[in-house]
């Protein structure tokens, strides 16, 4: 097998783990890169991702998949059924939820991955997916679209840019120069008015668009579900209101398919002993709370580690 080593992506940050299962996910849909798989090497700075492929494959071929990939991705219906998960009611919901079983192009994941129609908020709206941090004037579906349009869209010199964001995303280091929001997936981005120098919504946003991206390709991995209150897999509910995203690290090259198996075993082995996480293959298991700085803002806190097996 091939190894192509993703630098960039480190499994101590929300946005880091996300973006890697997301680049995987579209590669399962890239010619000439199914079955790819997934593994995180350690270094002395932690953990970063590796990606393992049947042929002899490398970082500019990887790159060049990823832009072919976005440029259909504004047309995609998971980014045209609405504006914002937020503002949809029931019945919009479940109506296009409805169209998307008819079809067989990953749609049924996306529309599970936003909520579910049987948990509402007080004015009747669906409760989105607890990734959807967007306030005010931020449309989730919207910006993520937009977000597309522009990796999509470069022409010329601007194409260069998007080369060398996926570049920065997948191999580092992030430089954080791009006017893009994090969508509260990214600790270090997290403005605080007390501790900068004037207003947050004065500042310019400064993110890693490419980065931003694979990450929201990662939502269909985390679907929603019922039961007592809305839960969607991945989050544990700490008290009343706060939730915290759990994910495993793991050092042997696995499929899409065995990541998801995972995925959904996390929570029930991170209180496991280190034999147990090491019979699984599982090396370690981070935990970032879902922070609320006041009632509008949210944003994932700096991870900690919550199991390991050293």
């Amino acid at each position: 097998m091939s190894c192509v080593e993703l630098t960039g992506l480190r499994a101590d940050l929300p946005i880091g783990v996300m973006a890697a299962l997301g680049c995987l996910r579209v590669l399962e849909r890239t010619s000439g890169w199914q079955g790819s798989k997934l593994a995180w090497k350690r270094t002395g700075q932690g953990f970063h991702a590796t990606l393992w492929t049947q042929e002899e494959k490398d970082r500019e071929g990887l790159v060049a998949a990823l832009i072919e990939d976005v440029k259909g991705a504004a047309d995609r219906k998971e980014l045209l059924w609405s504006e914002q998960i937020k503002t949809a009611t029931r019945e919009s919901f479940v109506e296009h939820a409805k169209l998307a079983l008819a079809g067989d192009d990953g749609l049924p994941d996306w529309f599970a991955a936003f909520g579910s129609d049987l948990e509402l908020d007080a004015e009747g709206r669906i409760e989105p997916t607890p990734f959807d941090m967007s306030v005010a004037r931020q449309k989730f579906l919207a910006d993520a679209r937009k977000l597309a349009m522009g990796l999509a869209e470069a022409r010329g010199l601007e194409s260069g840019k998007t080369a060398g964001s996926y570049r920065e995303a997948l191999f580092g280091p992030w430089q954080y120069k791009d006017d893009q929001h994090s969508l509260g997936w990214d600790p270090s981005t997290m403005k605080l008015g007390a501790f900068t120098y004037k207003a947050p919504t004065a500042m310019a946003n400064a993110g890693v668009r490419a980065a931003v991206w694979l990450a929201f390709e990662s939502l269909p991995l985390f679907p929603c579900f019922c039961n007592h209150g809305l839960q969607t897999l991945g989050f544990r509910r700490q008290g009343r209101r706060e939730v915290a995203f759990c994910w495993p690290v793991w050092e042997a090259p696995i499929s899409l398919a065995a990541v998801r198996v995972l995925l959904g075993a996390t929570l029930v082995i991170e209180d496991s002993s280190a034999e147990a996480l090491q019979a699984r293959g599982v090396t370690a298991i981070f935990r970032s709370t879902k922070f609320k700085p006041n009632k509008y803002l949210a944003n994932f806190r700096a991870p900690e580690l919550a199991a390991t097996t050293r």
